[in-house]
């Protein structure tokens, strides 16, 4: 496995970077969707048809290809492809909730709350008609569109019978002027070709060329949220991932890291679970230990984490250090069995920070951990060779600053 060695901050594409870090939205028992990638085409073409200003195309953009994050378990996900579905706010609610406080993200978070808000009212918002947010009109039509497109039938066969489906409900649940344009966009074979094609992120990139760039330090933002969104995938993560970027940063300043490398470090902290979205929530929740096959659906999890961020932020080393919380030193870790020769700094304090924070919180078998008892068992682990020694030791060393963060995110 070869990664970019990092030399100095990194520009990285926010097109990209969106595309990308989606992906984990769409895991399901069903493989990965790719939703949200077709509702961001989608509403984007809609968005050009209606003469959008590029900086307006871009927070449709934004909010159109995270539009469902505020629906985490494959539960809440499946509900959704249901073309009429009961109550669907809640997730539109949490989604706003997620996003607010986060810079860049204000637009954002409002439209998303809105997107599943009906043409014609009696929204819990209490909004209508052109008083929903126009990005919110277009993401919820393009949204639906999507959900009436079946896998199992080729693409341009289709389109007559959604476009009929859509247009009986324009006026009521959609804006019809929006109905109108999308027909109008519809009318090309290339539009639906390019919802089930294998280069639909070329084709955002392609729409979107100067949506802006994230410098290394503005990921830390959108690593937090996404930490966010994967720890609320159950109640016994809801602070795991922020607590791991939190250690892996006390740890790294401990070790001297620059300052750059202490950012990278965090982000990729945050983000070493955003593969377990791939998981059932009923194996993560599981009360007792996991039979082998449950073990082996846990263990892709660092796989999927590895090929996320090596797309995300391509010339950046997030990826590995990230991927490598379940690698040791001896080589029995996974999912790609290194070695200390081939674990970095910065890969160890991502291991060490996961394995404390799992230690000390509360769990479906067991209750978290005292000091104590992780002590024991981190300076058993690295007397064995599977962890750092000196960095268990700079851990041990910490430990006011690190009980004031758990007790600060408690």
């Amino acid at each position: 496995m070869q990664d970019n060695t990092f030399t100095s901050p990194v520009e990285i594409n926010l097109v990209r970077l969106l595309s990308t870090l989606s992906t984990s939205l769409d895991f399901s028992n069903h493989g990965i969707l790719r939703h949200h990638h077709r509702v961001a085409l989608i509403s984007l073409e809609i968005g050009r048809q209606a003469h959008m200003p590029t900086a307006e195309l871009v927070e449709l953009f934004k909010a159109a290809i995270i539009h469902d994050i505020g629906a985490v378990t494959w539960k809440e996900k499946l509900r959704l492809f249901q073309f009429d579905v009961e109550s669907p706010w809640d997730h539109c609610q949490k989604g706003a909730e997620l996003l607010a406080g986060i810079p860049d993200f204000k637009t954002t978070s409002a439209i998303i709350k809105y997107h599943h808000d009906h043409w014609y009212g009696d929204n819990p918002s209490g909004l209508s008609k052109s008083d929903i947010p126009l990005a919110s009109r277009i993401i919820h039509l393009a949204d639906r569109v999507d959900v009436l497109i079946k896998p199992d039938r080729f693409i341009l066969e289709q389109r007559d019978d959604i476009l009929k489906k859509i247009r009986a409900m324009a006026g009521t649940i959609f804006d019809p002027e929006l109905v109108n344009m999308l027909r109008r966009r519809a009318s090309r074979d290339s539009f639906w070709l390019d919802l089930t094609s294998p280069w639909i992120e070329q084709r955002l990139l392609d729409l979107l060329p100067h949506a802006g760039n994230y410098s290394s330090r503005n990921f830390l933002i959108l690593a937090r949220l996404f930490g966010r969104v994967v720890d609320s995938k159950s109640p016994f993560t809801y602070r795991h991932s922020i607590y791991v970027g939190s250690v892996a940063r006390v740890l790294a300043e401990a070790a001297h890291l620059t300052a750059e490398n202490c950012f990278l470090i965090e982000s990729a902290a945050l983000l070493h679970d955003i593969g377990k979205l791939a998981v059932s929530e009923e194996i993560i929740e599981k009360p007792g230990k996991l039979n082998e096959t449950e073990f082996i659906q846990v263990r892709q999890h660092a796989y999927y984490t590895y090929w996320l961020l090596k797309q995300a932020v391509p010339g950046l080393p997030i990826a590995k250090w990230a991927a490598c919380h379940h690698e040791k030193l001896d080589g029995t870790g996974y999912p790609f069995g290194l070695g200390k020769e081939q674990l970095d700094c910065e890969s160890r304090i991502i291991a060490i920070a996961d394995l404390f924070t799992a230690l000390r919180e509360d769990r479906p078998y067991r209750s978290g951990l005292a000091w104590p008892e992780i002590e024991t068992i981190i300076r058993r682990q690295a007397m064995s060779g599977t962890i750092d020694p000196d960095l268990t030791l700079l851990l041990i060393q910490n430990r006011p600053r690190l009980d004031q963060i758990w007790n600060e995110i408690d």
